[in-house]
């Protein structure tokens, strides 16, 4: 625990230690930053997903390891760990941990979504505002997710290994680790199996995640786990709509309530996201015709418009996203548009009225009938092949660095990218044989 903060860097890019709540953000970066505070985000709001909760019961010492370490790193001075307030004995467990720590603290949160969006985080945590196309780090604040901090704390060891949730149509669903590379269907069948017809997958949770139906595409270091829900579960139709669709169906029923706005988190804490606005552009424009509305900049995608907030059953969130898409091949982002005014932004005086329950959020999903415990398990499994994917992280991806018939031991780096580079190599989660190298992905026939 004698690290400099270049030292923890250094062994963060060496491990291939990544975001591990979805977008895979290269951690040696956020170590090279100076901080006030560091926030461990426990919410996992997504539901029916467990595996932060599961990593925190059963692993809490080493997440706070690593906490103790990016602390030290970017010289924080206190330590917060968000939590749902729901975790009544798990909370007790934490707050006798971090007793023995210096300068860490417990937050309880309610349980509603998304409290775990990094920016609702830092206000609940410390009441200030990120900026408007801005960072954490901007006010003073570094923010990880707590299997990253798990796999913080045994840098330089490369992550070969990833915790995941698979959970709804299956016959027992668990929480677990498995090897990086391993197919979501192996990892189906260590659950028992489907339990659903024609089965498809949200990779991720029911909100942010993304629907795909081939169980064949390997976990990757920043996998949370899966939901599985027969292929014509309203949720599964819903997010798997087309632009063409979405824009069509938008352009003819959207009213303008502004409900989507009125239930937007980012809309809460000040920003200017108007979704409502968005829509409103797309009734002025076809089929997949361009949509340059800067009211969509600032989305965070967590959905709650197109998922909750929309009384028409409409997709603001997807509208937003093409907004974006759009705005972007013209070179245009929030911090060179008309909206940005440089004013500070002041949170909503009945943000905390508009907080949604996941309770409800469950039953307006749908999912109900699949809202179950994962329970922590154990699985002694050893896959015939992995495949690794060069692309795990935002940034550059990888190079493979093995050829064909190649014999690597499980850790050795397998894809690299080059220092000047946003991104951090990705290792062989297994001992074997290098049957298949490629641009895309490097295939390993186990020993």
């Amino acid at each position: 625990m004698a690290e400099t903060s270049p030292e923890f860097s250094r062994n963060l890019r060496a491990a291939g230690v990544v975001g591990a709540g979805g977008a895979g953000f290269p951690s040696y970066v956020k170590a090279q930053g100076k901080a006030e505070y560091a926030l461990v985000n426990a919410a996992e709001c997504e539901p029916l997903l467990k595996k932060d909760q599961k990593i925190l019961e059963y692993f809490p010492e080493k997440v706070f390891d690593g906490l103790d370490l990016l602390m030290k790193a970017v010289g924080a001075s206190r330590g917060i760990v968000g939590i749902k307030k729901k975790h009544e004995k798990l909370i007790g467990r934490l707050k006798e941990i971090a007793r023995s720590r210096k300068n860490i603290s417990i937050l309880e949160m309610g349980d509603y979504y998304p409290a775990g969006d990094e920016q609702c985080l830092v206000f609940e945590a410390t009441g200030r505002i990120v900026p408007p196309g801005g960072i954490p780090l901007d006010v003073g604040c570094v923010v990880s997710n707590v299997e990253t901090l798990y796999n913080a704390a045994f840098a330089p060891r490369p992550v070969t290994e990833t915790f995941i949730t698979v959970n709804g149509g299956v016959k027992k669903p668990a929480t677990f680790r498995v090897p990086v590379g391993v197919t979501w269907r192996e990892c189906v069948e260590l659950c028992g199996g489907f339990t659903v017809k024609d089965p498809a997958y949200i990779d991720g949770g029911p909100m942010m995640g993304r629907v795909l139906t081939d169980f064949d595409l390997p976990v990757v270091k920043a996998s949370a786990g899966i939901i599985v829900l027969p292929k014509d579960h309203p949720l599964i139709v819903k997010k798997a709509q087309s632009r063409p669709v979405f824009t069509r169906i938008g352009r003819s029923t959207c009213d303008q309530c502004s409900f989507c706005t009125e239930f937007c988190p980012r809309y809460l804490l000040g920003h200017n996201v108007q979704p409502h606005r968005v829509m409103r552009t797309m009734q002025f424009a076809g089929g997949e015709h361009k949509v340059h509305s800067p009211y969509g900049l600032l989305c965070c995608e967590c959905s709650l418009c197109s998922l909750y907030a929309c009384p028409e059953n409409l997709n603001p969130r997807e509208a937003c996203v093409a907004a974006k898409g759009d705005l972007r091949a013209r070179k245009i982002g929030f911090k060179n548009s008309d909206l940005n005014t440089g004013r500070a932004p002041q949170a909503h005086p009945v943000r905390d009225f508009r907080k949604v329950p996941v309770s409800k959020l469950v039953k307006r999903l749908g999912l109900e009938d699949y809202n179950k415990d994962a329970p922590w398990t154990e699985f002694s499994y050893k896959p015939a092949k992995v495949k690794i994917l060069m692309s795990q992280h935002i940034g550059a991806p990888c190079a493979p660095a093995v050829k064909e018939g190649q014999r690597v031991e499980k850790g050795a780096v397998v894809g690299d990218v080059s220092a000047d580079k946003l991104g951090c190599p990705v290792h062989a989660s297994v001992s074997g044989t290098v049957v298949k190298v490629n641009e895309k992905y490097v295939e390993i026939q186990a020993d």
